[in-house]
């Protein structure tokens, strides 16, 4: 069997349970060991204050490029639509599953502290605050080094930062966690007092009462005379040569605001700075929080750290300063360059340390030593991929299946992974494509173009595959956790057969409305949305709510990915027995999501007598029992001869039976009594309502299930990928029945001369599927209003073939 078992079904069941029965299994056996997401609102994105969720999408990508780049982790961006504190906390909880990590960007202040406090209390990941944790411990790092240029000690100076938003609050926290307090915060409205009325919100208060007390009250340049350091987080062009000249001797000058600083560093050379920094790519001593991020969270991922303590801050900014030896320290040498390649591993190191030190890591010393952790790290940088190809395992030849697909997960911590399309291999690349100068000028293009979102950020080609794992497979309700191998199986099909890039969400609600507030506020980001084995009715409502809602295709596989092959399926094999769809009475086993969802695509198609069963008999309008909105809605449009009764009782002198409800519902006896030469889909899985042989032998002229090992595999995997690829290609607002139809006839007739009772469908692994489909669904797409870009289907089908067999995804 092919590796397909092994990472999706019947294999990753095995993987499934092991995490069931142990949740923190989910970190050894999927890419949650190693993934972390960058959650922003893009309330507060450098100097264009609040551009929203669109717009700040280009900033996190280019983080997630500087984390894969310098320390191997897997970061996904999650810009959210929402800007209201309350909701971020809970929907950062409800995504926690799915990630090792968490990363707050660009949220303004004060309700980024708001945010971060609640989160950390709420889920058991490092959680890092970048602007102001990294910008903390970075400038923590250079002040130790420029302290020691200019022979003075940290308890015995006195420090000015000008900025109280994320930045410098964050900054300040770090220093008082260093030991001083001695620190006087200036915003536009004058230095923060623990009485003062002006401009204060409860951050700044709280600092205010954190530092040592003071009397100024006038402007920045009262309060920066006598200082021994400024620190600038504000704007460019507050500060001029008198006030540092006003300084104390030997003054340390850090003007870090971007994409200008406070004061240039030639003026604040000329003034009298002893030491000079800024945020700029051409300084001597540029400061950068990008510098820790990556290998701080790949210390945190490497021991399994449940949070981010102070001791973990101190290490992290003690061990970047100690990276410059004292006989190389110097006014212009104070910290490492940007393009340093050693600061991941040792910050990786430094944070592992203290996190085993300190208790707060599930990975003891012993079993991950920190000097392992630097040297995995220092590996990737320099050697890649290779560098982390997985231990020698076991022999798979002595391997039941099961076992198999517990050993490739373990191996390789899941069988996903984030690549960056364009890796940063110098500082020009970085400077060109991923420094915030030029990100900003990205950020400038969809503010002035909201649809150039498509067009400059990773929108154009990622799905959500959304669980809340309440259905998965035949297990049944697993939760987010043990859902996630599947998930990760789901994004290798996405990827291998249409070239979509897809990442797996597993949410920790099975609440109807917050599973669709999560999803509408996590669109930003994504072109299109996969929800998956979320368990019925729910999961009609949340699909439904979602395509009214969002403007970007959202496609149940569970229903229509199923209802779509069928229909396939169905079309040939009515051609085998000489029927025609509007003549046939169609049985159906099962009234879930798949069931409701084929029976009305069929409808769609064209056919006429449909009768659904389920654990109650048949469905019915006015049945007492057991109905639901579905249903009942089901009713009014099928079993137009208003039959009553069993399974049994429907079928007989049906052509067609449909099952997807659960193993062993159809006898031979009952097949004997349908019309001659009937077909039989016994789609349930793994085990199919009745035995292929059983079937054939009770006198099934056509026969399929969902099953590889059995002719005829009814398999989703020959419809999703092409539909997507399809719909993403245009530029989709939606997915409806004419793409979904189109998408059947598509695999049908890809099955042509060939026809015959156990052919009626291509392959799983027939790779002239996805373009096919593609093809039809961007052309029905067009055909009936839902592009918002409009191709030759043509050019769809040639660019998805190109990637299956060339690995590459052209521009169209």
């Amino acid at each position: 069997m092919s590796v397909l078992s092994r990472i999706y079904t019947p294999g990753v069941g095995a993987v499934c349970r092991e995490i069931e029965q142990n949740p923190a299994a989910s970190y050894k056996y999927t890419c949650r060991g190693n993934s972390i997401a960058i959650i922003s609102d893009g309330s507060q994105v450098y100097e264009f204050g609040n551009v929203g969720a669109h717009a700040v999408l280009p900033k996190l990508e280019a983080k997630s490029v500087i984390f894969k780049t310098f320390a191997n982790v897997d970061a996904v961006p999650i810009p959210l639509k929402t800007q209201n504190a309350d909701e971020i906390v809970e929907l950062v909880r409800i995504l926690a599953p799915s990630f090792g990590g968490l990363c707050l960007e660009s949220i303004s202040s004060p309700k980024c502290f708001t945010i971060e406090n609640r989160v950390r209390k709420a889920v058991r990941v490092a959680v890092l605050h970048h602007e102001a944790h990294a910008t903390g411990i970075i400038v923590l790092a250079a002040l130790y080094n420029a302290l020691k240029v200019v022979g003075k000690k940290l308890a015995e100076v006195r420090i000015v930062i000008s900025g109280a938003g994320t930045s410098g609050i964050g900054v300040a926290k770090s220093l008082l966690m260093a030991g001083t307090d001695n620190i006087v915060l200036c915003d536009r409205h004058g230095p923060l007092r623990v009485y003062r009325m002006e401009g204060m919100n409860w951050a700044k208060s709280e600092i205010a009462r954190l530092v040592r007390k003071h009397d100024y009250k006038n402007g920045l340049a009262e309060v920066m005379k006598g200082a021994d350091v400024f620190i600038g987080l504000s704007d460019k062009g507050l500060v001029t040569r008198e006030m540092v000249a006003a300084m104390a001797p030997n003054p340390i000058v850090f003007a870090l605001a971007l994409p200008e600083p406070e004061i240039s560093e030639a003026d604040a050379k000329a003034a009298g700075a002893a030491v000079v920094a800024t945020g700029k790519a051409d300084s001597v001593n540029q400061i950068r929080s990008s510098l820790v991020t990556p290998g701080f969270f790949r210390g945190c991922l490497d021991v399994g750290a449940e949070q981010v303590n102070v001791q973990m801050h101190l290490a992290a900014a003690r061990a970047v300063a100690e990276m410059i030896p004292e006989a190389r320290l110097g006014p212009d040498n104070i910290i490492p360059r940007q393009m340093d390649w050693r600061i991941s591993p040792v910050v990786a190191q430094a944070v592992a340390r203290a996190a085993q030190e300190t208790g707060v890591a599930k990975i003891s010393a012993r079993e991950m030593p920190p000097e392992r952790v630097y040297e995995r790290t220092e590996r990737y940088i320099y050697e890649g991929e290779l560098a982390w190809l997985p231990q020698e395992g076991q022999d798979y030849g002595k391997l039941s299946i099961e076992e198999e697909a517990l050993e490739l997960h373990r191996r390789y911590q899941g069988v996903i992974q984030v690549f960056a399309k364009v890796p940063i291999k110098d500082e020009i690349i970085y400077r060109r494509l991923y420094a915030p100068e030029a990100v900003a000028e990205v950020i400038q293009e969809i503010l002035r173009d909201p649809l150039t979102v498509y067009d400059y950020t990773c929108k154009n080609n990622l799905v959500a595959i959304v669980t809340d794992g309440s259905a998965v497979l035949g297990f049944g309700n697993l939760g987010p956790r043990a859902a996630l191998p599947v998930m990760e199986g789901k994004a290798v099909l996405f990827k291998t057969f249409g070239g979509v890039e897809a990442f797996p969400l597993c949410i920790s609600t099975q609440e109807t409305e917050q599973i669709i507030s999560l999803v509408e506020n996590i669109s930003p980001a994504f072109g299109g949305i996969n929800l998956e084995d979320i368990s019925s009715p729910r999961c009609f409502d949340i699909e439904r709510t979602l395509c009214e809602r969002l403007d970007i295709p959202v496609f149940h596989d569970d229903q229509h990915g199923t209802a779509v092959v069928a229909l396939a399926g169905l079309l040939n094999a009515l051609k085998i027995v000489n029927r025609k769809l509007e003549e046939v009475k169609i049985v159906f086993s099962g009234a879930g999501a798949s069931a409701i969802a084929a029976a009305k695509l069929l409808l769609q198609a064209g056919a006429r007598n449909i009768i659904v069963c389920d654990t109650k008999g048949v469905v019915y309008k006015g049945r007492p029992a057991g109905m639901t909105p579905i249903k009942e809605e089901l009713a009014e449009i099928t079993n137009p001869e208003r039959l009553t009764g069993t399974l049994a009782d429907a079928l007989r002198g049906a052509e067609v039976f449909i099952g997807l409800s659960g193993p062993n519902v159809l006898t031979g006896d009952m097949v004997k009594t349908m019309a001659p030469q009937p077909i039989v889909f016994a789609l349930a899985n793994p085990y199919p309502e009745i035995h292929p042989d059983e079937a054939r032998a009770a006198g099934a002229a056509v026969v399929a299930t969902g099953r590889s090992d059995f002719p005829n595999q009814v398999n989703n995997c020959l419809a999703f990928p092409g539909i997507f690829r399809g719909a993403l290609d245009i530029r989709a607002r939606g997915i409806n029945d004419a793409m979904n139809m189109a998408a059947a006839h598509a695999i049908a007739g890809l099955v042509g001369k060939d026809l015959e009772p156990d052919y009626i469908l291509p392959k799983a692994m027939d790779f002239r599927v996805p373009p096919a489909v593609a093809e039809a669904v961007a052309r029905a797409g067009i055909e009936t209003g839902m592009a918002r870009r409009h191709l030759d289907p043509e050019s769809v089908a040639r660019h998805t073939r190109e990637f299956i067999y060339d690995e590459r995804l052209s521009l169209i």
